[in-house]
């Protein structure tokens, strides 16, 4: 999204300073606008003078006119209709979606936005912009949390076979990729070979047991390609201290078996939130 130059439309002027501070540092060229009559002109001046933005973040609740109106009217205007918009609400209504995607709009996500989705919502548009992909994919959080799955990767490293394979299964239920491994010994040459984001480590196997795959993991003179990723234990005998002492052999976390897919889930999304895809 460097260099690309891209208008804020927003009548809070904490909103637009805010987004204004992220997209320069994002080095993007923004500029702003506090109504929409005004807006239509400054779109035409920019693609008169032969700079157009790319972009238009739309605020849907403004006075006067509002983002959808304004919305329409930047894509019924022959001169403007190419300008990609995206609308941010704190109130999201039923049916947004579809009349947003109708008019025109390439993505809608909520506010408080965060910062990381909205880097991960103008990265698909311009990417789907300049590969001239069909305009039909429309972006919304729920849309960038599947991507972010997609390009996750998962280890598990458990000697129990039936074990791996509902890992294996829960994992790829809730969208994530994911390979199994059955001793610590294996999980460290894996990570040495392949980026995975995290670690499912099995605390009793043979070879190599959890404690000291982790030990060797956060070794930062081993050949594993990330020495802090999450490593997250998985045992069946869960006693008084197990947690505090996989966390003082270096893993972030525990789930006891049976996991549940729940449980699971809401460990990987809070491990997972900063992942670096």
């Amino acid at each position: 999204i460097r260099g690309q130059r891209i208008l804020i439309v927003d009548d809070n002027a904490t909103n637009r300073f805010v987004l204004r501070e992220q997209l320069r540092f994002w080095e993007c060229r923004p500029d702003e606008a506090t109504n929409g009559e005004y807006v239509i002109a400054k779109l035409r001046q920019a693609r008169a003078e032969g700079d157009p933005f790319k972009i238009a973040i739309i605020d849907m609740q403004m006075p006067g006119m509002d983002g959808e109106t304004l919305g329409r009217k930047i894509k019924s205007d022959s001169v403007l209709s190419d300008t990609i918009l995206v609308m941010l609400t704190s109130v999201g209504r039923r049916g947004d979606v579809a009349r947003l995607k109708e008019i025109g709009f390439s993505a809608y996500l909520n506010k408080p936005v965060k910062l990381s989705q909205l880097f991960d919502c103008l990265s698909m548009i311009l990417g789907a912009s300049s590969h001239q992909e069909s305009t039909s994919a429309f972006i919304t959080r729920y849309t960038l949390a599947e991507n972010k799955k997609r390009r996750i990767r998962i280890l598990v490293a458990e000697d129990n076979v039936v074990n791996q394979r509902v890992a294996l299964h829960l994992l790829e239920k809730l969208g994530y990729r994911a390979d199994a491994v059955a001793d610590g010994k294996e999980a460290v040459k894996a990570l040495g070979d392949i980026d995975y984001d995290l670690v499912l480590m099995d605390v009793q196997m043979p070879e190599m047991n959890g404690f000291e795959a982790t030990k060797a993991i956060r070794d930062t003179q081993s050949k594993v390609r990330s020495h802090d990723m999450p490593i997250i234990a998985m045992t069946a005998h869960a006693m008084k201290g197990d947690r505090e002492r996989c966390l003082e052999a270096g893993m972030d976390d525990y789930l006891s078996k049976p996991v549940s897919i729940a449980a699971l889930r809401d460990i990987l999304e809070k491990y997972l939130e900063q992942a670096p895809h």
